[in-house]
């Protein structure tokens, strides 16, 4: 039963006889619609999360300051004035 209208008939059959008789396919429709309904909640909570990551990106985006950049020259306390070529690690002489 893949037609939701006959699903929604065969509902209303069942809600309108005294001695219901499930036709073909019922449980298959039933669960098929039950599969529809969650592949629309998970699309909507989908959305609903990529919404709330747009809204925090764009607000933090907005909510920063542009502070003006100055270069300045790099300064390595560790490393400065040392040889820190292979050769000079490995005590080799070129």
């Amino acid at each position: 039963m893949r037609n939701k209208q006959r699903l929604d008939n065969a509902l209303a059959s069942l809600g309108s006889s005294a001695d219901p008789a499930l036709p073909d396919g019922f449980m298959d429709g039933v669960w098929m619609r039950v599969g529809q309904m969650e592949a629309v909640s998970a699309q909507r909570t989908r959305f609903v999360l990529f919404a709330a990551m747009a809204f925090i990106g764009l607000g933090a985006g907005f909510g920063t300051t542009q502070a003006p950049a100055h270069a300045e020259p790099s300064g390595y306390q560790l490393v400065e004035g040392a040889n820190m070529s292979p050769a000079a690690l490995l005590h080799v002489e070129p």
